[in-house]
């Protein structure tokens, strides 16, 4: 499915996602419906971003929601109904079948706690994301859909750069780029994500790499051979304004399992 390449198009398919009657997505428009009564909730970042790049059938990670609590009490309560488990980073999961859905608070969004992002308002998430596919932001209450400059332009053209560079979690930020750019051979990286993945190369291990995906990804797409060629791309990158990471045809030559 191509990406979608407007705000309409995108809303229809985050609607989709939700109204379809597969139960475990019912459970999850349903929870969030509870959690409204109390919140202002914000479906946020990588599920949107999938969303309209893949479209909602090859949808298969975590959705994860930004809420700005009204009543702490309720909030709490219908989280401990549904079981929700506080993960390291302070936020709330809740499992729904295959779907993990995590819940987070505006005021422990790590750029604005950490005071990098001024949080003027909601709309000031879309300045918290490390890449622009992830600047996304869908109202559940108004319906309405938010999102950075140029954004369904660069998903079109497959552009892939940064926001926010500054990250609690470098070699995540790394494993997640890397695993970006094994989705095509037609994404090209904006010269401040370049020159994080040249820089973070050289510090970081193919060890590191491999055992950080291992631990927190249930596919493997990264390889030994995949990593070695990205460090000799990295010699070539002569600060461009665009750069193409894989060659055309390039894949097919690891041993990369895609998913």
């Amino acid at each position: 499915m191509k990406p979608a390449l407007d705000q309409k198009a995108a809303k229809k398919r985050i609607r989709r996602f939700f109204d379809e009657p597969m139960a475990e997505r019912r459970a999850v428009g349903h929870f969030i419906d509870e959690v409204s009564v109390c919140t202002d909730v914000f479906v946020f970042g990588g599920a949107l971003r999938d969303i309209s790049l893949l479209g909602a059938p090859s949808f298969a990670s975590d959705v994860d929601t930004v809420v700005h609590v009204h009543d702490r009490e309720v909030f709490m309560d219908i989280l401990g109904q549904y079981e929700a488990v506080q993960n390291k980073f302070g936020g709330h999961r809740v499992r729904f079948g295959r779907w993990s859905f995590d819940v987070w608070e505006v005021s422990r969004t790590w750029a604005f706690a950490e005071g990098f992002v001024e949080a003027r308002s909601p709309l000031s998430l879309l300045e918290t994301t490390f890449f622009n596919w992830d600047a996304i932001l869908y109202d559940w209450r108004s319906g309405s859909l938010h999102y950075g400059q140029n954004y369904f332009s660069d998903l079109s053209q497959k552009y892939l750069e940064l926001v926010l560079e500054d990250n609690p979690n470098a070699v995540g930020a790394l494993v997640r780029t890397l695993r970006t750019l094994c989705l095509s051979d037609e994404i090209q990286t904006g010269p401040k994500l370049s020159g994080f993945v040249v820089g973070q190369l050289k510090g970081i291990s193919n060890e590191e790499i491999l055992s950080y995906e291992a631990r927190s990804f249930t596919s493997k797409r990264l390889s030994d051979r995949f990593l070695e060629d990205m460090r000799a791309r990295a010699q070539d990158w002569d600060k461009s304004q665009r750069f193409h990471w894989l060659r055309r045809q390039q894949l097919s030559l690891f041993d990369v399992v895609m998913s």
